[in-house]
């Protein structure tokens, strides 16, 4: 094998994704064992832990000045990520975890149609297949539970209104990079602008008791999920196709499942099985199925 062609069994930027959903699959844990934590305060840790990690990140690495161009880009960034967690989480509140994820896995669609219009990359032929069989696979995994009240409908509606943000915040974390703004650089900026939005709702959302009554636990979660987690995500991000990101990112629903199977004494059923099968699969193949070439 050439020393200068070297094909990777797995793309740099698949795997970190991947390592990623190993991670945030153990979102439900906190979420279930800390009910008492408004789901608002959760997000306002994780923005606050986020912009203290990558400030003292980016300054090791030297802060560049921003056009007025990437300025739009990150507040239009941090808008995307924080109305992603804030809609997503209040489907969960609304309705089922399964009609709320369905709705939320069909970012896939959005990116197969913006990936090409903003950032000009040409869907394959096996992306459109992985696609098709990881939507097949979350039908299955989530169909039993699929319900339709007037509440549930309003629950679906913010879970593919989140789907989208989340599209929004994928494309922009793979455009920014090619105009030479780092990773950390930009996520110091995402998660310092969110907590400027967060700061005034906290007050209307449980205030800032729950904040300093779990303080730890707070920062805790914040660590994982913002710095570990979400640098991680991001660098693969910005090494991948977006249609990767999404397709990939369906295995998180099915980590959770796994995790909570571990922890939280939940069997899933056979449906569950089969189509997390499908949709553990259809990533593996898609990360697979055509190795990035190293030069």
């Amino acid at each position: 094998m050439d020393g200068n062609k070297k094909r990777r069994l797995i793309s740099r930027g698949d795997a970190f994704v991947t390592l990623a959903m190993l991670i945030f699959g153990s979102y439900a844990l906190f979420i279930k064992l800390l009910p008492e934590i408004p789901v608002v305060s959760f997000l306002f840790a994780m923005q606050v832990v986020g912009a203290i990690a990558f400030f003292v990140i980016a300054a090791r690495q030297g802060f560049r000045k921003l056009s007025g161009g990437a300025w739009w880009l990150l507040i239009a960034l941090a808008l995307t990520t924080t109305a992603n967690d804030l809609v997503y989480f209040w489907a969960f509140r609304l309705t089922s975890v399964a009609n709320a994820s369905v709705a939320h896995q069909l970012v896939s669609v959005f990116l197969l149609f913006l990936a090409p219009l903003l950032l000009r990359e040409k869907t394959k032929k096996n992306e459109f297949i992985a696609l098709a069989i990881a939507l097949l696979g979350v039908f299955i995994l989530f169909g039993p539970g699929l319900s339709l009240s007037s509440q549930d409908t309003l629950g679906i509606a913010l879970g593919l209104l989140s789907a989208l943000f989340y599209a929004l915040f994928i494309l922009i974390y793979r455009y920014m990079p090619t105009q030479g703004y780092t990773v950390d650089f930009m996520n110091f900026w995402r998660y310092t602008i969110a907590t400027a939005i967060l700061l005034p709702v906290i007050p209307y959302a449980g205030g800032f008791r729950p904040l300093y009554d779990n303080f730890w636990s707070l920062i805790i979660f914040g660590a994982i999920f913002a710095v570990i987690a979400s640098r991680i995500h991001n660098l693969g991000i910005a090494q991948t196709r977006p249609l990767h990101v999404s397709i990939i990112g369906k295995s998180e629903p099915v980590i959770a499942t796994v995790y909570a199977f571990l922890f939280l004494s939940q069997t899933p059923t056979f449906t569950a099985i089969i189509g997390g099968a499908l949709i553990i699969g259809s990533s593996l193949w898609l990360a697979l199925r055509e190795p990035e070439v190293e030069g």
